[in-house]
């Protein structure tokens, strides 16, 4: 259930990228002309910022894990040559 859940998450997310970038800036007034297509500013500024941030925490948190590996497997080689390096002495 969490996968399912996850996975509707993702894809909303990513239709929400593309309905927020499809219009770039849209029109903030209310035109007798086109009534269905417009959009509060303040509404719209707010999820650029929310997709802003999605995007920042989701990069931060890729390269916390790309730090960590990089330390984990650096520290597993370094151990792994003293280990040779200990039997070869002995």
């Amino acid at each position: 259930m969490d996968v399912l859940t996850t996975l509707i998450l993702v894809v909303w997310f990513i239709y929400g990228n593309h309905i927020i970038y499809r219009y770039r800036i849209p029109s903030y007034e209310q035109t007798t002309e086109d009534p269905e297509h417009w959009c509060t500013k303040n509404v719209y500024v707010l999820t650029l910022i929310s997709v802003a941030y999605t995007y920042a925490l989701v990069t931060l948190m890729v390269l916390i894990l790309l730090f960590v590996v990089c330390t984990v497997h650096f520290q597993n080689h370094r151990h792994a040559i003293q280990e040779a390096d200990d039997a070869e002495c002995a």
